[in-house]
């Protein structure tokens, strides 16, 4: 490969010095909206249940795929 391909030095003799900076710019953004909490949490509490859900039923099969094992139907107390 030729050395000129990597020396730019001739690009930079032949511009100008600049002598101020280039002038601010001032981005305005709109913030994006407040999410809804209460309805974010209210969310992720029905996935939270539907997940307990199946991993009760996972455990029920499970249990009983090991020997018969009974355990508790879910919402039951067991004492």
């Amino acid at each position: 490969m030729n050395d000129l391909a990597y020396d730019i030095s001739y690009l930079l003799e032949n511009e100008p010095a600049r002598t101020e900076p280039p002038p601010s710019r001032v981005v305005r953004m709109v913030p994006p909206p407040a999410p809804d909490v209460a309805a974010l949490q209210a969310a992720l509490a029905q996935e939270l249940l539907q997940a307990a859900e199946a991993h009760e039923e996972w455990i029920r099969q499970f249990l009983s795929a090991q020997g018969g094992v009974q355990c508790t139907p879910p919402g039951a107390l067991s004492l």
